[in-house]
């Protein structure tokens, strides 16, 4: 029996993370997409990613995990500090997810993670083919900004928050904004020793701001900025100039980090997400990655749930006889865990990014009372697949040891 991924046209619109990962994994199972990607030529640009152990348990299903941690940075430890540098919560990533899993938490630069993945790709990637929408789902053409039009079996929209692809599937959905700008920049600097495998996030006074190195010598560095501050600030002084007097006395590594930050390395742009879809599909289009289900920074795990996503549509196409059941598949398998995680990341936010004294006192010191088993369990469930909030709520006698 042929399944459809073997015989079928598949196009993938948008060549990030989510897109090119998902032409590997078809690949990987025999069909052979065509991305196209709006960017006129792919550049080492972007600031970083945070990959945690089921981003990586995902990529080694396509082989390319350890190609991955050795162009970034492995981490033995993750903390969350208050302005104070006292430790709200610590992660020994060594002795939890590398032990039992194999694969920790890896910081790596955007552009180096894109490198891997298209040295990876065997396919067709075209570039500066921005699609400017898709008609008729149930057989799909699709109409690019410069023109021109195809016509394949299956269109797959990888292509962002912003996506075009969506108005074929769910026309009416408008992303959600958040109260907060985010600052990003992947900064040359040294470390200081203790900082050089760990990453950190502060939680303070409506800003959250941390990071984790991405190589020996460089910092992904993000700053969130509650937009009353960005529309004040923006800005009457050199952006990094602001950015030290306001974060000068945080824990290390930010002091350092921000000692070394140009303000034409900023990259600043506003937060949202997408709301919840009532499906991701529609006859023979459906979306993946931040098309779908695109969220919040504050959980970390963006990426992560494109990379899932890519390998589930990789296994539905090539083991369904038609679109619509390989799309049902896919959504069964993928869209519950990543609306979980959406949520998550969108409370996580609001915890970070609380601008009242009191909300911050409430919020440090339960991070603080969080009991580590239960933070524990929960880093296990995530890579398996469950919410926070499932964890905590969950009957003691339920629970995994």
């Amino acid at each position: 029996m042929e399944h459809i991924g073997e015989t079928s046209e598949i196009a993938i619109i948008g060549g990030g993370i989510c897109g090119l990962t998902t032409a590997i994994a078809l690949e990987r199972r025999g069909a052979s997409p065509t991305v196209y990607e709006a960017a006129s030529e792919y550049r080492p640009v972007g600031a970083g990613i945070l990959l945690q152990t089921n981003a990586l348990l995902a990529l080694d299903r396509l082989g390319i995990a350890d190609r991955v941690r050795s162009a970034g940075m492995a981490l033995d430890d993750a903390r969350i500090l208050s302005p104070s540098g006292r430790v709200l919560q610590r992660f020994d990533l060594e002795g939890v997810e590398r032990t039992r899993y194999d694969y920790g938490y890896v910081a790596i630069q955007r552009g180096d993670l894109q490198q891997v993945l298209l040295d990876e790709l065997g396919g067709a990637v075209r570039t500066g083919k921005a699609c400017a929408a898709v008609e008729d789902p149930e057989s799909p053409t699709v109409r690019f900004e410069d023109g021109m039009r195809i016509s394949p079996d299956i269109v797959i929209g990888a292509d962002g928050i912003d996506s075009n692809v969506r108005g074929a599937i769910a026309p009416e959905a408008e992303t959600r904004s958040f109260d907060a700008a985010v600052h990003r920049s992947v900064v040359p600097c040294e470390l200081p020793e203790r900082c050089r495998s760990t990453g950190v996030e502060v939680w303070g006074h409506g800003t959250y701001t941390g990071g984790a190195p991405v190589g020996s010598d460089r910092f992904y560095w993000f700053a969130t900025v509650p937009n009353r501050l960005e529309s004040a600030t923006t800005y009457h002084r050199p952006r990094a100039e602001w950015v030290r007097e306001h974060y000068r006395g945080f824990p290390e590594p930010i002091p350092t980090v921000i000692e070394s930050l140009d303000s034409d390395d900023i990259i600043t742009t506003g937060l949202a997400d997408v709301p919840p879809l009532d499906r991701w599909s529609r006859g023979s289009v459906a979306l993946a990655g931040d098309a779908a289900h695109g969220m919040l920074p504050f959980a970390g795990q963006g990426a992560a749930q494109a990379i899932e996503d890519a390998v589930a549509l990789a296994a539905a196409l090539t083991t369904s006889e038609d679109p619509p059941t390989a799309f049902d598949a896919y959504e069964r398998e993928r869209k519950r865990r990543a609306d979980q995680i959406r949520t998550e990341s969108r409370w996580l936010g609001a915890l970070g990014t609380a601008q009242s004294s009191l909300a911050c006192r409430a919020r440090n010191a339960g991070a603080t009372l969080l009991p580590g088993g239960v933070v524990r369990r929960f880093r296990q469930r995530r890579i398996l697949g469950a919410s926070l909030a499932e964890e905590i709520t969950a009957d003691p006698e339920k629970r995994p040891g």
